[in-house]
């Protein structure tokens, strides 16, 4: 009698349980004012070092730059930050459109890539762009999909990203100074303790 080992549960097992979940809060929650959210996160440098200390609710990173710019390389820069965000949205929103779908995936690699110029900070000319650009995104699945269902399933990923949308598309931000004691309210108090829902 020849005994198949119980597959150790993946991907393809965590999509199924998404799917409830997402279909569970759905049902709860059916009209687009409910998913309406204040998010936020706080920056601080304020030591020796220079490290740009993050706080997004209970979660804490830092971004530092290399020697050139007087850091210690003690975490990524602001320009790889937003590769890593673009890359982590793209994914979940592959997972979310599989779930829904009922596609099994078994890994999800996105790999996000761009060039940038930091010239002008050293007061150095350049033509280039001042911002990140030539951003290109590459996507790998694996599962038990064909070539079809990986090329629809991109295609929608690519149309709804949250990420790709906004680096796509123009959005104002207001800058203002604040006092001391305003600091709090400018920056938000967003947390998981309050119930704010989280993507």
């Amino acid at each position: 009698m020849t005994i198949t080992p119980a597959r150790t549960p993946g991907l393809a097992e965590h999509l199924k349980d998404k799917a409830v979940a997402m279909r569970a809060a759905a049902a709860r929650r059916p009209r687009d004012t409910d998913w309406d959210e204040e998010i936020g996160a706080v920056c601080v440098a304020d030591d020796a070092t220079g490290v740009r200390k993050v706080r997004i609710g209970d979660w804490s990173l830092i971004g530092d730059g290399g020697p050139d710019i007087g850091g210690f390389g003690l975490g990524p820069s602001s320009p790889e930050l937003l590769c890593a965000v673009i890359s982590t949205c793209l994914t979940h929103t592959v997972l979310c459109i599989a779930a829904l779908d009922g596609i099994a995936l078994d890994r999800v690699e996105v790999r996000v890539r761009a060039r940038n110029n930091d010239a002008r900070f050293f007061e150095v000319a350049s033509e280039a762009p001042a911002v990140p650009y030539d951003l290109t995104a590459a996507v790998l699945l694996t599962g038990p999909l064909s070539a079809g269902q990986s090329a629809a399933l991109l295609a929608a990923a690519d149309e709804r990203c949250p990420m790709l949308r906004m680096v796509r598309s123009r959005h104002g931000i207001e800058l203002r100074a604040v006092a001391p004691d305003d600091a709090t309210d400018a920056v938000g108090t967003t947390d998981r303790a309050a119930g704010v829902p989280r993507r």
